[in-house]
């Protein structure tokens, strides 16, 4: 049975894999390796066995056609089976402000420092969670967070969170809990339950 992959991280012309059980599992790596190699396109392949990703480097394609190609490939030869990357709108919006970045980054020397430090904290956050976390996941986090301090609660709780505690508790009222089946000791004492 083929290893379980998805891509972690995607821009065009590098994207990295990331194996299930592939955590120091450099003998599945390595054979995974071998199969990207002969890829299309593909130039060069990293191994990562800390993490147990591969960093796939590859020409003329865009990421998600890559992914695609990648994806085929692996289930023809069997070698994995890759789960294809996120497309959907906030994979979107964030490929949109990375190409704005890039712009303004382009036109001016405060842009470009400015996302040349924020691309440095991006990676030292990558590396300090094993990969787990980057500004992705924190900046929206941070954002609602500090939304929610700052509302405080004098806010009304959402609608939706109210019909969904309701619901939950509906749930649990309508579905009480089944009895213990009888052990074999109960029933030979004749245990009511």
């Amino acid at each position: 049975m083929p290893a379980s992959a998805r891509v972690a991280h995607h821009v065009p012309g590098r994207m990295r894999v990331h194996v299930h059980g592939g955590k120091r599992n450099h003998h599945l790596l390595e054979h995974i390796k071998r199969s990207i190699s002969s890829t299309e396109g593909v130039y060069d392949v990293e191994v990562h066995p800390a993490t147990g990703s591969l960093v796939v480097h590859y020409r003329g394609k865009s990421a998600k056609d890559f992914a695609i190609q990648l994806a085929e490939m692996g289930r023809a030869k069997d070698a994995f089976d890759l789960t294809p990357p996120e497309i959907g709108e906030a994979a979107q919006a964030w490929a949109a402000i990375e190409r704005e970045a890039d712009f303004l980054a382009a036109h001016s020397q405060v842009a470009r420092t400015l996302v040349h430090e924020t691309k440095h904290l991006d990676m030292a956050v990558k590396r300090a969670t094993n990969n787990t976390v980057d500004l992705r996941v924190l900046v929206p986090l941070g954002l609602a967070v500090a939304s929610f301090m700052y509302l405080g609660t004098d806010v009304a709780t959402p609608l939706w969170i109210s019909l969904g505690v309701f619901s939950f508790n509906s749930f649990v009222s309508l579905h009480p809990p089944l009895p213990y089946p009888k052990t074999r000791d109960e029933i030979v004492r004749g245990d009511e339950y």
